[in-house]
């Protein structure tokens, strides 16, 4: 696999994870997980156990729509059939490690992968929305100065499987009456940076046949990387984009994510180029850092590139790491530097969004459980 056109300097492991070959999508592997299986591998298999094409789909039918979590709970498939496939194949890779249960009612996983690793997922109430934020790396190769998910660089990629799982891990720790209503892409690592794995990924938890989550109920994030966000633009169904720009100066987001080698012109035409394609508004993500890119000046700045395009601007206070905020001085800002960013990008003709921090009494940063467990 070749490098990806900007991908970084920094940490040679960081380089090397990122040149290596993904962990996989969607699998032909025999011993892989269920979740990891190909439908056609899946067919291929409950045939050659002696079973018919339609037990697949009774097969995807309880593992993904039902959730079930062991081979019991594919209820009306033959006991054969179920043993033949357990004799190969284990239902899913992942568990739940940990939890982490905040006052607001967000709930933090740590999601157990079968090497001994884990990664991390949200689920967070708010109202009659209940949002689902999960992982695609272990580790993250960005390196931006602020999150936790970066320190230590990148371990391996997710496969197709271990990302759906995070879905099916969370539905089960819902209420009774309560759905996933929205999905974000924006925990650890760079989903651009795994689209092999998290294409078919995301067609599982899309499927109606499958989790069943419609395509404008999901928003994939990325730190910007122009030729994979073509490709992004090339799959169907057509989902939501989220840039994480944090600062429209290239001197200041080089500062902020030291990874970062295409310039934020280049990142914002070809999110312009997916909004152009898809019809989808673009939203730009932005973690304040006090004194650092929340200055009036910074404001200016994003004025002047994203000023005329249509698109939202996110603000998200930092949520401070403990790790990090000593060795690196950076603090969050109060609400009231926050707000004054806002407004006056608001009167720059930009639609902007504050998100308030939540979870913020139990490991509220990205990768912060993972690094305290």
């Amino acid at each position: 696999m070749s490098r990806p056109d900007d991908a970084a300097s920094g940490a040679p492991r960081d380089a090397a994870a990122i040149d290596a070959p993904t962990a996989g999508g969607a699998t032909n592997d025999p011993s892989a997980a269920l979740t990891d299986l190909t439908p056609d591998a899946l067919r291929e298999f409950v045939v050659a156990a002696g079973g018919k094409p339609f037990q697949a789909r009774q097969v995807d039918h309880w593992l993904w729509k039902h959730g079930a979590s062991d081979y019991d709970g594919l209820r009306n498939v033959p006991k054969t059939l179920r043993e033949a496939l357990a004799a190969r194949h284990p239902l899913r890779h992942t568990h739940i490690r940990h939890r982490e249960l905040s006052t607001d009612g967000t709930e933090k996983l740590l999601i157990g992968l079968p090497d001994g690793d884990a990664v991390e997922c949200v689920i967070i109430p708010e109202g009659d929305r209940t949002t689902l934020c999960i992982s695609t790396q272990v580790g993250c190769p960005v390196a931006c100065i602020f999150c936790a998910s970066g320190l230590g660089g990148v371990r391996r990629n997710l496969t197709a499987g271990e990302i759906a799982e995070q879905v099916l891990h969370a539905r089960s720790r819902l209420e009774p009456g309560q759905n996933l209503t929205n999905l974000v892409v924006m925990g650890m690592g760079e989903p651009m940076l795994n689209l092999d794995a998290l294409l078919p990924a995301l067609q599982r938890i899309h499927d109606p046949d499958g989790i069943g989550m419609g395509a404008r109920r999901i928003t994939v994030s990325t730190s910007g990387y122009p030729r994979q966000m073509e490709r992004f633009a090339a799959a169907d169904p057509s989902y939501n984009l989220a840039v994480s720009l944090h600062a429209a100066d290239d001197a200041l987001r080089k500062e902020l994510v030291p990874t970062a080698s295409n310039p934020v012109a280049e990142i914002v035409a070809a999110a312009h180029r997916y909004f152009g394609q898809k019809g989808r508004e673009v939203t730009y993500e932005v973690v304040l850092l006090e004194g650092r890119n929340d200055r009036p000046e910074d404001a200016v700045t994003m004025v002047e590139v994203l000023g005329r395009l249509p698109c939202t601007v996110n603000l998200i206070p930092w949520n401070e790491v403990d790790e990090i905020r000593a060795e690196r001085d950076l603090h969050r800002p109060a609400n009231a530097r926050v707000d004054a960013f806002a407004d006056a990008l608001r009167r720059g003709g930009l639609n902007v969004t504050v998100r308030r921090q939540r979870g913020a009494d139990k490991s509220a940063a990205c990768g912060q459980l993972r690094l305290q467990t």
